[in-house]
């Protein structure tokens, strides 16, 4: 009997990952986690997630804008991150309503569940303060979707910020993204967290400083100011733990070096001092993963931005 029950679970499971005919209603539909509708305004970049449902590997995200006569279906994605979570790659810069639902696939992408329940959110412009940055700033870390609100610090700025980070992004990537990504917004104040990716890759300080400075530039030519942050210490030993990438070079003196370009900017926040030990490094406690700063240290960051934002433009906050 128990050979029986092992090998039909065992049937069932491969017809899952493989692709095998399977009753489309054999499943319930997920439960979304991804909280954008709690959010001041929808990320850039969103990462849907949901609860994953035991036996399950493949999801289909399906997005969704709301029309004046007919919805139109905007994206059709597929889970290749991990069981339950999606980033989206493709910028949400065009104004309006959007709904987005999340369903059981086989391998073959056909369908083992209907569609979860809708969620909702909308893409507005323009704005007043918006943030430019990488996985700090988007949300990314391994422990947490990005979709959600404990994972962002921006969740913690009492000032209502709009989110224009990519996770993994240098300060290149940012630059070359500006015009596509920033100007749709239209902002007034533009935050900058950028640098702690090309620092760990082993970039140059002065490398990054031109990165800055042509940022700052491309802000000025658009009317929009830059706030500067420093950027964030890491912690090497926990770093090479969870094998992320970190250059053999000396990356404490290159970003030291950045740090000192910010805070001559007329408009920078520190927000890398409180999260730093005695020895320079990422406070271990304030991190999973010796990168990503997390829950305590998202709080420390929004709360820091959003006295200087209250502080310098409290006609605009």
């Amino acid at each position: 009997m128990w050979l029986r029950k092992f090998l039909a679970g065992a049937l069932f499971v491969s017809v899952l990952s493989f692709g095998g005919s399977v009753d489309a209603k054999k499943f319930p539909p997920p439960i979304l986690t991804a909280e954008f509708e709690q959010m001041d305004f929808a990320p850039l970049y969103p990462t849907y997630s949901w609860t994953p449902l035991p036996l399950t590997q493949f999801y289909q995200v399906q997005v969704v804008k709301v029309g004046a006569s007919q919805d139109k279906i905007v994206r059709e994605l597929f889970n290749d991150e991990g069981f339950d979570r999606m980033t989206d790659w493709a910028p949400f810069t065009e104004a309006g309503e959007y709904f987005w639902q999340v369903r059981v696939v086989d391998r073959g992408k056909r369908p083992l569940s209907d569609w979860s329940a809708k969620k909702f959110f909308t893409v507005t412009a323009p704005v007043t303060f918006a943030v430019l940055g990488d996985s700090i700033s988007h949300g990314g870390a391994a422990y947490i979707p990005a979709g959600q609100l404990s994972c962002q610090w921006e969740t913690f700025c009492d000032v209502p910020i709009k989110n224009l980070a990519r996770s993994g992004d240098t300060t290149q990537q940012m630059l070359d993204r500006f015009d596509a990504d920033v100007l749709p917004f239209r902002p007034q104040v533009l935050v900058i967290m950028a640098g702690v990716n090309d620092v760990r890759l082993g970039a140059s300080g002065d490398a990054v400083i031109k990165n800055l400075a042509a940022l700052r530039d491309k802000c000025l030519a658009n009317d929009i100011t830059p706030v500067f942050c420093t950027i964030t210490s890491m912690n090497p030993e926990l770093i090479r733990q969870r094998g992320i990438d970190l250059t053999d070079g000396d990356w404490r003196e290159a970003r030291e070096r950045v740090n000192l370009w910010i805070m001559r900017t007329p408009y920078f926040v520190d927000v890398a001092a409180e999260l730093t030990d005695d020895c320079g490094y990422l406070r271990a406690e304030l991190t999973p993963d010796g990168l990503h700063p997390a829950l305590r240290g998202k709080m420390i960051i929004g709360k820091r931005v959003a006295e200087y934002l209250k502080a310098n433009f409290a006609n605009r906050t």
